[in-house]
């Protein structure tokens, strides 16, 4: 009877979960552009009903301590690596150029299952419909740097004021999630509205000095795009072009709408270096035909042929990612940066002494364990200190080469003080 419902549950959240903005700039139909009955209001009700009674079945997995998936934790006797005095400014900036990180007062973010932490705390089929938004990588605040190293956590040590990031185990709906707008199965088209969500939720929460306050937003959407949209689409070479319509927009919208923000834009990993790893659990093998139909199994009949154009198209996707942060429109701004963070680009599983460690992956081998998320959490952290030009395509052993500000270089790095033309 569980199974049952997790399939009625996983059509449901596949059709229904990312709410369609106006369609005003993309005029060709297709798949992703469109919206269906479960799109309406009257559906809210009972699939927030299933969702709900989901996660009870489920449980809260993400307060789980022990398992293959969790990161070593850090003994209380190592010190935090950087010079925290240094980390944050005399009194508050007015420039986003001259920003130290613990000058952030407010933390948030918009993505797909990957910036939920689905799964991340999984040992079993079931745990997969669990969102460990606490461990989230980019948004997750859920006890601290030395068990759960993520973005906030590393923040919180500069700035223990930080609102924003995830408590823990929470759907969209749930208070939990905080200012972490991510919705599993949401594709591209959907990071205008998030983008409209988000501000009304920041700006209505009585933490938060809405003028004064720096806020940093990480976006990273493309996954499903990539693994489950783009063979169904008439027309796929067009996706990186909707892709910069609609990232232009969201990124106008912030800019415009919402004051002193610092946005982070990540490429979803290759899915390529995920779904087609040798040697893969057969759970995982099993899994990835939903997941990932557009590359596994023969539903679409998929082929060699097809799985390089859609890598050449996820190619193309990841070009206007970083196309876009540099563009002039968002440079030389006081109050609004947008920068490239490219630790996603060459990701290699291949880490800790292993050929493919599958301990950074939770039970499907698609979404990233809670030891996946820290490893990129960190990774994401040194990207920020470190100038355009000289960051890391890759992820790394937690605290390994771990980046911190210094009296020559203790802002987070724009396009602008990088000195990047």
């Amino acid at each position: 009877m569980i199974l049952r419902w997790c399939a009625v549950i996983a059509l449901l959240v596949l059709m229904a979960t990312t709410t369609r903005a106006d369609n005003q700039e993309d005029n060709r139909p297709d798949i992703t552009d469109q919206t269906t009955l479960l799109d309406s209001v009257g559906m809210r009700a009972v699939f927030r009903f299933l969702r709900t009674w989901m996660f009870n079945i489920v449980g809260r997995t993400g307060q789980r301590t022990n398992g293959a998936f969790m990161q070593d934790r850090i003994p209380p006797e190592v010190p935090f690596p950087c010079n925290v005095s240094l980390g944050r400014s005399p009194k508050v900036p007015t420039s986003v150029h001259k920003l130290r990180p613990g000058d952030i007062n407010v933390i948030a973010a918009m993505g797909d299952s990957l910036t939920a932490a689905t799964g991340a705390a999984a040992s079993g089929f079931v745990d997969l419909y669990q969102e460990n938004r606490g461990l989230a990588w980019s948004i997750g605040g859920q006890w601290d740097w030395r068990n759960v190293t993520t973005l906030p956590n590393i923040l919180k040590v500069f700035n223990p004021q930080l609102v924003g990031y995830s408590y823990g185990d929470a759907y969209p709906f749930h208070r939990d999630s905080q200012f972490n707008m991510a919705e599993i199965g949401a594709v591209s088209y959907d990071i205008p509205y998030m983008a409209r969500a988000m501000v009304q939720r920041i700006r209505r929460d009585p933490r938060v000095d809405w003028k004064r306050d720096w806020k940093l937003v990480t976006i990273a959407i493309g996954g499903n795009d990539i693994c489950t949209f783009v063979c169904t689409m008439r027309f796929p070479e067009q996706l990186p072009s909707k892709h910069r319509l609609r990232l232009q927009r969201t990124l106008r919208y912030l800019r415009d709408n919402m004051p002193r923000t610092f946005v982070n834009l990540v490429s979803v990993p290759s899915v390529a270096k995920v779904v087609m790893l040798s040697r893969k659990p057969f759970a995982c093998q099993s899994l990835h035909h939903g997941e990932c139909s557009c590359w596994v199994g023969q539903l679409y009949n998929q082929s060699d042929a097809s799985r390089d154009r859609w890598a050449r198209i996820q190619d193309q996707y990841t070009r206007v990612e970083k196309e876009i942060a540099e563009s002039q429109e968002f440079r030389g701004l006081d109050e609004f940066a947008v920068v490239y963070q490219p630790w996603s680009l060459n990701v290699s599983m291949k880490m800790n002494g292993k050929d493919i460690d599958y301990s950074l992956l939770s039970y499907d081998c698609f979404h990233m364990s809670q030891k996946g998320n820290a490893f990129a959490g960190t990774a994401l952290w040194n990207n920020m200190l470190e100038p355009v030009g000289k960051k890391s395509p890759n992820w790394r052993p937690l605290f390994k080469n771990f980046k911190c500000p210094t009296k020559e270089s203790p802002y987070l790095a724009t396009y602008d003080n990088s000195g990047h033309s």
